[in-house]
């Protein structure tokens, strides 16, 4: 049955995904506890950020999957003291890119408002968000899967990465292969990830899908629709 297959695919993929992106946040957080009976720094905080950047590099380059990785840092006692340590993998490119933003790119990008920021927060584990379109580094529907780093059971920051739903329709499309079964797959938030029917879009919440999927899992709602 082509919606199993699918499940299978895609199930494996994301717990790769969530194992990537959790080992992340592990080393993120050793890296940080290293420094941290050290006053802290310019210095101090660029071998931090180099250090992240590092990990984050070779993560990269050892799977395909993921497009980007990163780390928010966050110090909820100082009102916008976040800072950004970001490489994406633009298409085409083996080589990634750095971005490395801070608060006076504030006006744009104000994590701590944002609804996934605070879902990570209070639920303390892996929260994955999207599809979005990812403007800021490949402007393509992007999901992202992230989760909180502690430090002495403080927050200090979200470990992230991020997959290009490009990457994870190739998948679908080549399990499907032959079959012509019109499938749409949800995250649980409700929000459509994959879809070869035309009534329902990447991007959009499935408002109108059939009330219980034929499949769930752990990420994702599956439903095989037709026009009837």
């Amino acid at each position: 049955m082509p919606i199993r297959e699918v499940r299978k695919k895609v199930e494996d993929s994301f717990l790769l995904i969530d194992t990537i992106t959790e080992n992340f946040s592990k080393k993120v957080s050793k890296i940080i506890n290293e420094y941290n009976n050290i006053i802290i720094t310019s210095k101090i905080e660029k071998r931090i950020k180099d250090s992240i950047l590092s990990t984050a590099d070779n993560l990269l380059t050892a799977t395909s999957l993921i497009s980007g990785v990163g780390f928010i840092t966050y110090n909820e006692d100082i009102s916008h003291s976040w800072k950004v340590a970001w490489l994406y993998r633009p298409d085409g490119l083996r080589i990634p890119n750095r971005i490395c933003l801070n608060k006076a790119s504030q006006s744009l990008l104000d994590y701590p408002t944002f609804l996934w920021f605070n879902k990570v927060k209070a639920f303390a584990k892996g929260y994955l968000h999207g599809p979005y379109v990812d403007y800021i580094c490949n402007a393509n529907y992007t999901l992202t899967y992230l989760y909180p780093v502690y430090l002495d059971q403080q927050l200090v920051g979200i470990a992230a990465t991020d997959i290009r739903v490009a990457q994870i329709e190739q998948i679908i499309r080549e399990t499907l292969a032959s079959h012509r079964t019109a499938l749409v797959i949800s995250t649980l938030d409700g929000r459509i990830l994959f879809s070869n029917h035309d009534q329902y879009r990447v991007g959009e919440l499935g408002l109108y899908l059939p009330t219980a999927p034929q499949l769930s899992s752990r990420y994702f709602s599956f439903w095989e629709v037709s026009d009837h």
